[in-house]
Order: structure tokens, then sequence, then C-alpha cells
């Protein structure tokens, strides 16, 4: 699966968790207060199931999920195997 098709899957997981039509691909989505501390652990959850990857307690810093394009990013770096 490619950068850009990854990324316009979690985009769309996270438009249809907080229910607006478009997010900015840097927009830090707990800051802006669109999500909460529960909605990541969902978030985590997705990326497993949808991109066939593991979670592990090393990847909970929030800086992987803290914008669609750090998401994204993470995603593509598991899954290539970069990170544990």
């Amino acid at each position: 699966m490619e950068h850009n098709s990854i990324a316009e899957k979690i985009n769309k997981y996270v438009l249809d968790s907080v229910n607006i039509d478009r997010i900015d691909f840097d927009m830090d989505i707990f800051e802006e207060g669109l999500v909460s501390s529960l909605f990541a652990i969902e978030l985590m959850t997705f990326l497993e199931k949808n991109f066939e990857i593991k979670i592990t307690t090393n990847d909970l810093d929030m800086n992987n999920y803290k914008c669609i394009n750090s998401i994204t990013e993470f995603v593509c770096k598991k899954k290539a195997g970069d990170l544990g």
C-alpha cells in the first residue's frame, strides 16, 4: 500500500471519528481538542487491523499519532520494518 493511500485511509477514519469534513494533515488533532486519549487507543486498534502492523509499548510516543502525516509516517515505517 502506497503512502498516499495510507494517508487517505487514516484521514477518512479520523474525519469519520470526529465528524468534520476536512482536516489539515499537519494539524495536531490532540492539541486542537478534536480527539481524546480514548481515541488514541481506538486509533491504534484501527491501525493494527487495517495496516497489519503490531503496535508495541515502544510505539506509544504521542508524536507518532499527533497528526495525519505523523500517523502515516509511523505506519509506513512499521510496514517497512523500520520500527520494532
